[in-house]
């Protein structure tokens, strides 16, 4: 009760795009069950990069993008955090903001290999972040750049 009050007392725009980040958010988190990763990654960028080119002057800030994610998130199962790393990703390049997705892998103090993901934006990490971040050995990582590229015949 206490979540669909807060809910109600936001403003239209940010229900509408809870709303949609619920949606995308969905769709990346089932589409990791079926598809890797990088494929479902080139698969969604594609139709982001060309909505992008209809955006208008009233974007959400890029924080705004990170923290919908985030209570999107909790009423998902299984959103860890690639699912959400990716699902900012899409929404920060809808919106024209810059976006690389990077994954690491560091050792836990139990000796277990870990992995984690996480997205940055103009040097900020927007979603992902934890303590040690800085232990992570970096994997993987598409600059948003390229992901520009993708999809876009300018």
């Amino acid at each position: 009760m206490k979540r669909i009050h807060k809910f109600l007392q936001l403003s239209q725009r940010e229900k509408v795009l809870l709303i949609y980040a619920f949606l995308v958010l969905a769709t990346v988190t089932m589409g990791l069950w079926v598809f890797p990763w990088l494929t479902l990654q080139r698969l969604l960028l594609k139709p982001a990069n060309w909505y992008s080119r209809f955006v208008n002057t009233r974007r959400p800030a890029a924080l705004q993008i990170a923290w919908v994610v985030k209570v999107a998130s909790s009423f998902i199962p299984k959103a860890t955090c690639l699912p959400r790393a990716l699902a900012t990703q899409i929404l920060l390049i809808q919106n024209t903001y810059p976006a690389e997705l990077k994954i690491g892998v560091a050792r836990g103090e139990d000796g277990k290999l870990g992995a984690h993901a996480w997205v940055t934006s103009e040097g900020n990490v927007l979603i992902g972040s934890v303590p040690d971040l800085d232990h992570f050995v970096l994997l993987s990582a598409m600059e948003s750049h390229s992901i520009e590229d993708y999809g876009r015949a300018d």
